[in-house]
């Protein structure tokens, strides 16, 4: 039971933190910063700093999700041995992107930031690419389970 309930748990928390955290940011990029480019006036950088005031946390949560699930997925796949070794290079590209996200998101949900939408852009181009590189990772590790089992 044990064997089938925390993978399954990891990668549930894994899947609903990257959707907290990049459609947070998607939804920021989207619909949030341009319509308070659109409406304009004075209180725009304030009513910003408040939204990003109440997605921080849930950033934060996520983010602390993303990297204890995923080391976990990623340790429990290196000790079963089920991984080719482009998996690991893989792996690697993908950390280091989520680092950038980690980081420049970060930065974007500061308060009195001018550069929030950049960053923000950012943040989401970089979580689409880790997406397509989960993608791989995956097929990597089906492929190899399905010609060891041969």
């Amino acid at each position: 039971m044990f064997d089938f309930v925390v993978p399954y748990l990891a990668r549930y928390i894994h899947i609903a933190s990257a959707i907290t955290l990049l459609g947070g940011m998607f939804f920021a990029l989207i619909a949030w910063l341009p319509a308070l480019q659109k409406a304009g006036g004075a209180g725009e950088q304030s009513i910003s700093d408040a939204i990003a005031a109440r997605f921080r946390p849930w950033f934060l949560l996520a983010m602390l999700g993303l990297l204890l699930s995923g080391f976990y997925n990623y340790y429990r796949h290196v000790q079963l041995k089920d991984v080719p070794p482009l998996y690991h290079m893989v792996f690697g590209m993908k950390f280091l992107l989520a680092l950038h996200v980690f980081a420049v998101g970060f930065l974007a949900l500061k308060g009195g930031n001018a550069k929030r939408g950049r960053q923000i852009t950012g943040v989401v181009i970089s979580g689409l690419v880790i997406i397509g590189l989960s993608g791989w990772m995956r097929v990597l590790h089906l492929s190899f389970l399905i010609h060891a089992a041969h």
